[in-house]
């Protein structure tokens, strides 16, 4: 394609700016009459064959002198990049062509720069938070999340296979929703309460500690915020078993109960639980050794494992015990055991044989019983003194 065939198009049309369309139909640009004029009378520049109409010649501003061309005549010729015609616009369609032109231009160009980095930010989120989901679903301990109406967010398997399923709760999320909701009002207000604080800077209520006897665990409420706004809040549960107090011990700590307002029966309890398997845990499960070592009978100790649930409190931590079978004495298998039927003989004559040595055993069983009473009064005779002899001679003449 030589540039002197580009003016041919200006010859069939009174338009200033002919609109030029890429491969795929979209407008490119506008190619101006005057701009051809300039290239032609450029006779010192030499012309070679081109491709297609290079793009920093096109215009991106629309002419007053288009506009009026749309008053007196509906269409305008199209060419594409390779400059050949390609349709006829008419004014809605090349409006519409030329807004989306124009937005392109517009566009900033360090905006793509900003888009890329976008872009990555939210690809590493997105890994960060797979990693994070991960990290949740793997925490030993219970959480949940939820939002400030009370409505469940998030909880990780640690909940839902060992607080979920508790009694208090009942394999029911809507339970739980409810009973945290209303725990979450009653610590924040006997929190307050205690401390002789309202709502405002004083009170620091970013987390609060409660503990739940039915669930055997400490609570641990945590204010989530964004920008100084409560948008939920996390709850943390803990075992009792895995330590409530400080240090090495495994008793709860009395301060918290205190603060939570516990019973004293129900602290004693907990208290005793702990010592009692921490005894038993000390001899070996043996509980005559724990019995004595802790000053009280075996059956109190019987009594107060039963008593204090202690199988279930501690049920992560009690080992399997191996059951070994006894064996059945020589005795009771051979009784059990039925004669086999001799070579030659049917089962109807071992059955007869069978029949008829019972018969005989029964016989033998009775003379026994017989002889019994002969032998005692031999045994009674002997055993009687000389005087008591002439006295039974004497009642037998007299008879």
């Amino acid at each position: 394609m030589k540039f002197e065939s580009l003016y041919r198009h200006f010859l069939l049309t009174r338009a200033t700016q002919i609109p030029v369309i890429g491969e795929k139909g979209e407008l490119v640009g506008l190619l101006s009459k005057e701009r051809v004029h300039r290239e032609l009378s450029d006779l010192g520049k030499e012309r070679e064959d081109l491709d297609q109409i290079p793009i920093e010649i096109l215009e991106t501003e629309l002419s007053e002198s288009l506009v009026l061309y749309f008053k007196e005549s509906s269409l305008i010729p199209v060419i594409g990049i390779d400059g050949e015609k390609k349709d006829n616009w008419d004014k809605p369609r090349f409006l519409a062509a030329f807004t989306k032109l124009e937005s392109k231009q517009i566009r900033d160009p360090k905006l793509e720069t900003i888009e890329s980095k976008l872009e990555k930010k939210k690809e590493n989120l997105d890994s960060v938070q797979w990693f994070m989901e991960l990290i949740l679903s793997h925490f030993p301990d219970g959480l949940i999340a939820t939002d400030v109406t009370g409505g469940t967010i998030f909880y990780n398997e640690s909940f839902e296979k060992d607080i979920l399923t508790k009694p208090l709760f009942d394999d029911s999320i809507e339970t739980a929703e409810k009973f945290l909701h209303n725990l979450n009002r009653e610590v924040l207000a006997t929190y307050l309460k205690d401390h002789d604080l309202s709502l405002g800077k004083e009170a620091d209520t970013s987390v609060l500690t409660t503990m739940l006897p039915d669930l055997q665990s400490q609570v641990r409420i945590i204010t989530l915020k964004k920008e100084k706004k409560v948008v939920g809040f996390l709850y943390h549960f803990t075992s009792s078993v895995s330590g409530f107090g400080k240090g090495k011990s495994d008793f709860p700590d009395l301060d918290l109960a205190f603060h939570s307002k516990l019973p004293l029966e129900t602290v004693l309890a907990e208290m005793e639980a702990h010592y009692i398997h921490k005894s038993l845990q000390r001899n070996s499960q043996n509980i005559s050794h724990a019995a004595s070592e802790l000053g009280i009978p075996r059956t109190t100790l019987q009594n107060r494992i039963r008593f204090l649930n202690l199988s279930e409190r501690f049920q992560n931590h009690k080992k399997e015990k191996l059951v070994i079978p006894r064996k059945r004495s020589e005795k009771q298998g051979t009784l059990e055991k039925k004669p086999l039927p001799k070579k030659g003989q049917t089962k109807k004559q071992s059955g007869s044989q069978a029949k008829d040595s019972k018969n005989t055993l029964r016989k033998a069983v009775k003379t026994r019983k017989e002889s019994t009473p002969t032998l005692k009064k031999q045994k009674n005779t002997k055993k009687l003194s000389p005087s008591a002899k002439k006295a039974a001679k004497k009642a037998k003449k007299r008879r």
